[in-house]
Order: C-alpha cells, then structure tokens, then sequence
C-alpha cells in the first residue's frame, strides 16, 4: 500500500487515479482549444498542452507528488499526433502518415508500459523532485510548475512540431521518410534494450553483485537510454526536414533542445548522484557518457 497526503492508495486505485487524471487533462486540453479555432495550428496545440500541463499539476498539488507528471512525456505526442489526424483533411492514407503513426504509437507505448512496469505507486516520488523539494523549500511546487511541468510540456511541443508537416503533406514519399522512421525505430529498440538490461540487472543483483550495470548497451554508453531518446527526435527531424516546408529548419529547435536537456541537464544531475556509488567512478573512466561506442582505453 502506499500513503501520499495521509491517504492510503492500492496498486489498482494508484493507477486508476493517474489514468483519470489524463483523461481529464485531455478532456481539459481539448475543450480549451474549441475557444481558439481561428488561431494557427501550432497555437492550438500549445494552449491545449499548456491546459493539460496545468491539470496534471494540480493533480500533482492535491497528491503532494509531482511524479504524477512523469508518464506526460510518452502520452503528450500520441495525443498531439490524434488531434492532427482528426482536424486536417487528409485525402487518403499515405505510407508517410502510416509510417510516423506506427513509430510514434510504438514509442509512446513502449515508453509508458516501461514506466507502469517501474512505478511503485503513489507512494513513490523521482528522487529529483524530493531533493529539489529539500533545496527549494516553502518554493519547491513554484519551481515544480515551471521546472518539473512546464519546461518538459515546451520541449516535447517543440519536439512534437515536426508532426504537422509530416500529417500535412500529401507529397509522395521521400527517402528522408524511409530514412527518419528508421532512425527513430533504432532508437526506440535502443531504448527498450537498454531498459531491459538494467531491470535484469536490478532483478538479478546479489550482494557480490557488481554495483554497476555493465549489461548489453550499458557496456558501451553510460545512458544508452537517453541516447535512444534523443534518437528518436532526430527520426522525427529528419522526417520533416525531408519535406522542404518553408519552415522546415524550425522544426530541428525541438531536436536541439532535447539535446540540451539530456546532454546539460538530466545526464549532468543522474551522474552527479552516481559519482557516490562504489564503482562508478571506474565505470565513466571506461564508458562513453551517451553515444554507444567502444570501450575507452
């Protein structure tokens, strides 16, 4: 059982609570953007992800657990890539819609299966939010809005963006479709290998266990995972720039910005962490920090 605010959830109810939770954000988003249909479609998009984002905060508010905001990352661009199907006038499916709907569905599946599988309940919280919460104090649900919420919500729109002209256009089929939805299908194995071995590992760990994951990808990148996932947005990046749309540069702001997130800020703060653990210091003198390549000498 798990305890969050005073109250005592189960597996089944911890579920059902974060499942309501989105489909009311969705419910929410959707309703918000009936108010702004003569607004371009971009704009659209990001006031129903604002409005979203605001709900799932306050789900995370009245549960005292801003770990309900985690499954956001893989849920958003499923939904995003819904409403474009629904609202743009396609004449026929074209293997360029088939292709992005199958990669995107097949990510934000995989993604959030793994995080169900992970996630102990309620009753857990990301151990970056409790340490933001002890170093922000009377501050921390300010700083969880704009820095735990938000600023994740802009990255995955940004990210997201390259679906429009990819849903939009009608144009036959290029090489740089077939290239994109191969890269961001590696990518999404990469990534489901990745967090497979370190769940065997963790399943299998004795105490002459070794205290790093050394499995698989994990022998060659020190966050193979993360690799994955900027992966995957380049897929999508190449998919849109592809298409010569006039604004086809803007589309990679999302890519560099996961860059920028993973390679400055998530990947810096996980190995600040691990530096403490036996071992790992060995380990990122051997192993490559992101890109899986051979073992340093």
């Amino acid at each position: 059982m798990s305890k969050v605010g005073g109250i005592k959830y189960g597996f089944f109810k911890d579920r059902l609570i974060v499942v309501l939770a989105y489909l009311m954000a969705i419910f929410g988003a959707w309703v918000s953007i009936q108010f702004f249909q003569h607004q371009e479609l971009w704009i659209k998009i990001a006031i129903g992800d604002f409005v979203g984002t605001v709900i799932i905060f306050s789900y995370s508010l009245i549960l005292k657990n801003s770990s309900m905001y985690d499954p956001y990352w893989s849920v958003a661009p499923i939904i995003i890539l819904l409403y474009l199907l629904m609202i743009i006038d396609i004449a026929a499916i074209n293997p360029r819609l088939i292709l992005v709907m199958i990669i995107v569905t097949y990510w934000g599946m995989r993604l959030t299966m793994n995080w169900l599988k992970t996630w102990p309940g309620l009753g857990h919280e990301d151990w970056r939010y409790i340490k933001l919460s002890k170093d922000t104090g009377s501050f921390y649900w300010a700083v969880s809005f704009l820095g735990i919420h938000l600023f994740p919500t802009i990255v995955v729109f940004l990210g997201c963006l390259t679906l429009i002209p990819i849903v939009k256009t009608n144009a036959p089929i290029l090489w740089t479709d077939i290239a994109g939805f191969l890269i961001a299908f590696i990518a999404v194995e990469i990534e489901r290998r990745a967090d497979n071995q370190l769940r065997r590992y963790k399943n299998n760990q004795t105490p002459s266990s070794s205290t790093v994951c050394e499995l698989g990808l994990w022998k060659y990148s020190r966050h193979p995972n993360y690799f994955g996932e900027i992966t995957f947005w380049a897929g999508l990046f190449v998919m849109a720039y592809g298409l010569n749309t006039s604004e086809n540069l803007i589309y990679g702001i999302g890519f560099l910005c996961m860059v920028v997130l993973f390679v400055f800020i998530s990947i810096p703060m996980m190995e600040k962490r691990l530096m403490h653990k036996e071992g790992y210091a060995d380990y990122r003198s051997r192993v490559w920090m992101l890109i899986p390549w051979l073992r340093k000498k």
